[in-house]
């Protein structure tokens, strides 16, 4: 982990490819910071916690589409074993 030291009004400058994005100091008040961010409009930003909340959802929908088709796979054949008795 990077460490940097920063007063107010200072700023910390990512870059990543051409793209750059600004973390800006914006105000210390009991133990909290404030921080600005200056980004392109695409690159999202959230906090920690409200990522990972992101990132385990995406994860459960994953596993259930995943669940889901596999009941498809072992259901379609049922159905058309069936379709196939029903129409002899």
């Amino acid at each position: 982990m990077l460490i940097l030291s920063r007063k107010i009004g200072q700023s910390i400058v990512i870059q990543a490819g051409n793209r750059k994005i600004k973390l800006i100091m914006l105000e210390q008040n009991n133990g909290s910071i404030k921080i600005g961010f200056e980004a392109p409009k695409d690159i999202k930003i959230y906090r920690e916690e409200m990522y990972e909340e992101i990132v385990k959802q995406n994860k459960a929908a994953l596993e259930s589409d995943v669940n889901r088709l596999g009941k498809i796979k072992t259901t379609i054949p049922k159905l058309v074993k069936k379709d196939k008795k029903q129409n002899t």
